[in-house]
Formats: structure tokens, C-alpha cells, sequence
């Protein structure tokens, strides 16, 4: 299934620079409000990646961007599904053909 792992690697071959670190639903906040962080996403297999427009909670709600999947989520998400569907060239190896 699609991982972390799988978009990171993704993501540092299109040239972007990767850094896994804590970061609280605070600093969230405090970044959508300076313009720091303009858009985010979850990933899954069922997702593949999914934008993240909103986020709501018993605290209140913010909105992430102008509240829909981003460019580089979106750009992300077409390098994934075009590696599933092999229209991309898989540099990792991560697709096998399957007979039935």
C-alpha cells in the first residue's frame, strides 16, 4: 500500500526537500495564520493523497490554503497514480505486473 514512505520518495525525486519532524496542531495553526503552511494532505491506499482543506476541532477550525488540494499535493497524487498505472516509469520498483 502507499506509505509515507513511498511519497517522501517521491517527492525528493521531483526535486523536493523532505523534512520529518513533531509538528503540533499549534504550530499548524500558528503557520496557516502567517502564510507559512499553504497546504497539507493525508496519504493511504484507499486516499492515495488527499487535500486538506480544513481542520476542525473541538478547539475551533482553521482553513488551510484557499481550502483545496494543492499544486503540490495534486502534483504528488498524479506521480503516484501514474506509477500504479504504469503510464509513469516506477524508478523504485514498487509496481509487478500480475497474471490472472
Amino acid at each position: 500500500g502507499i506509505t509515507r514512505n513511498s511519497i517522501i520518495e517521491i517527492a525528493r525525486g521531483l526535486g523536493m526537500q523532505v523534512k520529518e519532524a513533531p509538528y503540533s496542531i499549534d504550530q499548524w495553526r500558528s503557520d496557516v495564520k502567517s502564510g507559512r503552511l499553504r497546504e497539507a494532505f493525508a496519504c493511504g491506499t484507499a486516499a492515495v493523497v488527499a487535500g486538506i482543506g480544513e481542520v476542525v476541532s473541538t478547539l475551533g477550525s482553521f482553513r488551510i490554503g484557499d481550502g483545496v488540494t494543492g499544486p503540490v499535493s495534486q502534483q504528488l497524487k498524479a506521480k503516484l497514480v501514474g506509477i500504479q498505472r504504469g503510464t509513469i516509469e516506477d524508478p523504485n520498483g514498487w509496481v509487478r505486473k500480475v497474471s490472472v
